[in-house]
């Protein structure tokens, strides 16, 4: 069974504390880091008062990322089941 244990992080000066698994704990800071990064930069230069604003729209663009890379895992699975049939015959 994989160790538990408690972090707190800061993402747009709102404190997180999570219960996560020891292994997700580098993956989970590099993410809470790139989208403090990326508030900062949009903060910068806008003058939205609110990281609430800056949050939605990170969160707008990661999502996009997200979904385009699973559209082209999708479309390599197809690729690969297709070179599966073509070699069976």
């Amino acid at each position: 069974m994989s160790e538990k244990r408690n972090i707190n992080l800061i993402i747009a000066d709102i404190p997180l504390n999570l219960n996560i698994t020891a292994s997700d704990e580098e993956i989970i800071r590099k993410a809470a880091k790139e989208i403090n990064e990326r508030v900062l930069k949009y903060k910068s230069a806008n003058s939205e008062p609110e990281p609430f604003y800056f949050l939605a729209y990170v969160s707008l663009l990661h999502t996009i990322k997200m979904l385009q890379q699973e559209q082209k895992f999708s479309e390599i699975e197809a690729i690969n089941s297709k070179l599966d049939e073509f070699i069976r015959e």
